[in-house]
Parts: C-alpha cells; structure tokens; sequence
C-alpha cells in the first residue's frame, strides 16, 4: 500500500520519518515528555546499535521484514510503541514513525499486534 512519509531529522547517514496519515496521532500521544524520549532514542539509533528496551526488530516471521519499534516503557507511556519501516534507500538508511499502539499489556505478541506489524510491513514508501 503505497503511503507518504514527512521528514522529522536525520543526517547522511540516517534519516527519520513520520507517516504523514498517522503524523497527528502519533504527534498527539508523544506530548512534551514524548518528544524528548524520541530525542534519546533517535541519538542512541544514531550512535550505533541502541538497547533493545528501546528499539528492537519485530519480524516475529519470515514474511516480516524492517519492521522495528520504538519503545515507551513506564506507567506514564503504559509501554506504547511506535511502529517503524526500517529500511536503506540508496546509502541512507531511512527509519519511518508508521503507527501506534498506545498500550502494550502483554509481552508476548497478541493478534491484534501481529495484524498491526503486518499492516506496516505492507506499506510502501
């Protein structure tokens, strides 16, 4: 499903993304403590290889590919999760905010969660 992204930062080597459709939500549930989250994780991504309590892949199967999330620990976040494109286009690497999930409750991957990764992995940018 062909989707367009908004550039939010980057540098030559990593780029970063928001799904234009989704920009608002996302935008929204991030708030002022939100944004300085990111901040961190998007430097922690940029330096190297970030904790996966932050970023970590979610190819739960073999049809699954670049999809990772970007996480929100804590009671104040109740554990949502951003998920993300994650992917190389030319020599950047180009990373895209794509969708929200304001609640995760389980650590094992429900269906609902599956069915939302699988709706992102199907996004062309």
């Amino acid at each position: 499903m062909k989707r367009n992204k908004v550039k939010l930062s980057g540098n030559s080597e990593i780029e970063f993304y928001i799904d234009e459709q989704n920009k608002d939500n996302i935008i929204n549930f991030l708030g002022d403590k939100g944004v300085e989250k990111l901040r961190y994780i998007f430097s922690r991504i940029c330096k190297g290889k970030p904790p996966k309590d932050v970023y970590s892949s979610e190819n739960y199967d073999n049809s699954i590919q670049n999809i990772t999330a970007i996480k929100f620990k804590g009671s104040q976040f109740n554990n949502a999760r951003i998920y993300c494109k994650d992917y190389n286009e030319g020599k950047s690497r180009i990373i895209v905010l794509s969708e929200l999930l304001e609640s995760k409750k389980q650590n094992k991957l429900t269906q609902k969660i599956k069915n939302l990764i699988t709706k992102v992995n199907d996004y062309d940018y």
